[in-house]
């Protein structure tokens, strides 16, 4: 069959070439020919007829291949009877608004290049080498009707798909494009064809108590795709009670109503209605039940052995089918991997993917919550629609999104575009949400606050059920949980690195400040200093006033030093008796005024509680700054050493210094 198929192309690539070679062109007959005019006539038809034995499923081949045969023989048969100027040239239009059709599965704007390339260089090929003038003087003329044969069949072919999308995407034909469902259960359409019902359903029972209608074969304007029932319904009832097939005949319009509520609305009318109920029985349980329903005639009774014999085939098949088969502790545990990853993004990037292979064929996406300025930033998005989804940022009250947030709770919404309010996804802008049929969406909430929506959209409506939401509702607790431990170890991490007395970072916290320094410095090239103040004399004092009151002194001359500085200044105490303050964009001015400043802050009389409890402090200030970020990092040390130098010139001093490169050369 592949090398059938490879002659094929092969055939079909030297019969274009033959085509757009202009060898039909080139006669100056066929215009007037009767035997060409016969024979372009004769191939138009067989196109014809080729095209209506695909249509009806009669031939047997790849459906690209069947397409492309038809337009090679379209050309043929339209170049033979005049080309351009033929009177069959608009059957090209006709093929291709046959060819954008869902049940054909072409692509017109595809052919519509094919033929209108053909049909272009055909005309230049046929009309360049007849005459004797200059190729340039032949070319000119050639060029404007060469490029109408080009673009015509093309931008029609264009709009063909176009409107093809609008229509079948977005109508109530939302689903003409997928695969048939008398596809996927050929019994269900063998005894609804045999038996001539309005509709065969096959409803099967969940773990929730509901009957799922499973699968079905009607019109599609008659019964209620993915409907379910309760099982205190009528029809669920006598299901439950009856041991063999069951005749209901409903008269009244509120009969008909209560037991065929899988039907549309639209579908009733004033005949009565058969109903033929057979229920699937396993060992211990009603697992469903089969029904068809026929309207005014009553339906004949050899349809109840051949519902019988296909219902024991169907429990077998169908039994206890209520979600796509997933190993539940698989996904889970593929769900906790991908939380566990210690990079926020891949963890996001992860969960997206795990959950589209879960819920297929639908976009899903992981938005930001940022509620300080109330927009929702879509994180990451996988699907179909993920390209009109992924980077955007919507504003926090619009769409089902904005619902999200403002009530804290899930929610879905089906057969969206047929409603009467233009409510999506993310935001009430037109022409976003158009493909989607519809939508879930689930809050990730931390504090009693919404941080992260996760939302699913599909192209079909009713597309999302209970369970889908159950998957979503689970991402979302791991989420969440993944972000309250995150949290709660940074929390560990700063009480950790605090100092327990004054409640002030300690040197492991300032270590990792001046990381952050550092790569501040390198991108902004600003200047950043450090000043440490040391309390002279503390072991003298703390013999003196005694370990409780030298905490307090301590206490005291950190809030002294603390409200030196203004809020970006990062403070720190890096010793027994010694404080840091990290001061960005600072020079030279800034760090001698805020180093005297400390100075004079930390020269007092402390008074404590006990009689003859008293002190005289004072602090040698070290102050170092530097706009190289390789020396960020070593600016404690060389702190440290302007304390001591300003500690051997007299107390209260304040040393002042800028560290450039000849640090790093030095300690090196």
């Amino acid at each position: 069959m592949r090398i059938l198929r490879i002659a094929g192309y092969a055939a079909l690539l030297v019969l274009f070439l033959v085509l757009a070679s202009g060898r039909f062109r080139n006669s100056e007959s066929y215009t007037a020919d009767p035997v060409l005019l016969l024979l372009g006539t004769g191939l138009l038809l067989l196109s014809a007829a080729l095209a209506q034995l695909a249509q009806k499923r009669i031939v047997r081949a790849d459906s690209r291949i069947i397409l492309y045969w038809i337009c090679a023989g379209l050309l043929a048969g339209v170049q033979l009877t005049g080309g351009s100027d033929s009177i069959f040239y608009s059957v090209y239009l006709l093929f291709l608004m046959w060819a954008s059709l869902p049940s054909n599965d072409g692509s017109a704007t595809e052919l519509g290049l094919v033929i209108g390339f053909t049909e272009a260089f055909s005309l230049l090929n046929a009309s360049i080498w007849a005459g004797g003038e200059p190729l340039i003087s032949r070319i000119i003329p050639l060029l404007l009707p060469a490029l109408k044969a080009l673009l015509v069949p093309f931008l029609f072919g264009l709009a063909s798909d176009w409107l093809a999308e609008r229509e079948f995407y977005q109508g109530d034909w939302g689903h003409s494009r997928e695969k048939k469902k008398d596809d996927s259960y050929p019994l269900l359409q063998i005894l609804h064809k045999n038996s001539r019902a309005d509709s065969t359903c096959l409803f099967i029972r969940s773990d929730d108590g509901f009957y799922r209608l499973a699968e079905h074969v009607a019109n599609d304007k008659i019964v209620i795709s993915r409907f379910m029932l309760p099982e205190k319904q009528r029809l669920a009832r006598i299901a439950e009670s009856s041991t063999k097939t069951t005749i209901i005949i409903a008269n009244s319009t509120e009969e008909r109503s209560e037991l065929s509520p899988y039907r549309f609305p639209g579908a009733e009318d004033g005949d009565p209605l058969w109903i033929i109920l057979c229920p699937l029985r396993g060992e211990t349980a009603l697992e469903g039940f089969l029904l068809q329903d026929f309207s005014a005639n009553r339906p004949p009774d050899s349809i109840i052995p051949d519902l019988e014999n296909i219902s024991g085939i169907l429990l077998e098949t169908y039994s206890r089918e209520v979600s796509p088969v997933w190993d539940e502790f698989t996904w889970m545990a593929k769900l906790i991997t991908a939380c566990n990853d210690s990079n926020l993004d891949r963890a996001v990037h992860g969960m997206a993917g795990i959950l589209s292979e879960l819920i297929p064929e639908s976009t899903i996406s992981i938005a930001d919550v940022d509620n300080r300025h109330h927009r929702t930033r879509v994180w990451v998005s996988r699907g179909p629609l993920a390209r009109w989804r992924r980077g955007k940022t919507f504003d926090s009250s619009a769409g089902m999104a904005g619902w999200i947030l403002k009530n804290r709770v899930p929610c879905r919404r089906s057969r969206i575009r047929s409603g009467g309010k233009n409510v999506h996804a993310f935001t009430l802008e037109p022409g976003m949400h158009d493909r989607a049929g519809s939508c879930m969406g689930v809050p990730v909430i931390r504090e009693k606050e919404v941080i992260a929506l996760i939302m699913a959209e599909h192209e079909d409506d009713n597309t999302f059920m209970q369970y889908h939401e159950g998957i979503l509702l689970t991402a979302a607790g791991m989420f969440s949980m993944r972000e309250e431990l995150a949290g709660l170890r940074q929390r560990f991490k700063n009480i950790s690195g605090r100092d327990t007395l004054t409640g002030l970072p300690g040197i492991t916290l300032l270590d990792r400040h001046l990381h952050q320094m550092a790569k501040e410095v390198q991108t902004y090239g600003w200047y950043v200093g450090l000043i440490v103040a040391d309390i002279d004399g503390f072991g003298a004092i703390n013999r003196t006033l005694g370990y409780v009151q030298a905490d307090r002194l301590l206490i005291d001359a950190s809030e002294r030093f603390r409200n030196c500085f203004s809020g970006d200044v990062f403070i720190a105490r890096t010793g027994p008796d010694s404080f840091a303050a990290c001061i960005p964009r600072a020079g030279k001015a800034v760090m001698e005024a805020m180093s005297q400043r400390a100075a004079d802050a930390l020269s007092f009389k402390y008074l404590g509680k006990m009689p003859d409890s008293f002190a005289s402090v004072s602090a040698s200030i070290g102050c170092v700054y530097t706009h190289i970020n390789r020396t960020v990092l070593l600016l404690t040390g060389e702190a440290e050493k302007a304390v001591s130098d300003a500690r051997t010139a007299g107390h209260g001093t304040c040393v002042v210094r800028k560290i450039g490169l000849l640090v790093q050369q030095k300690n090196r």
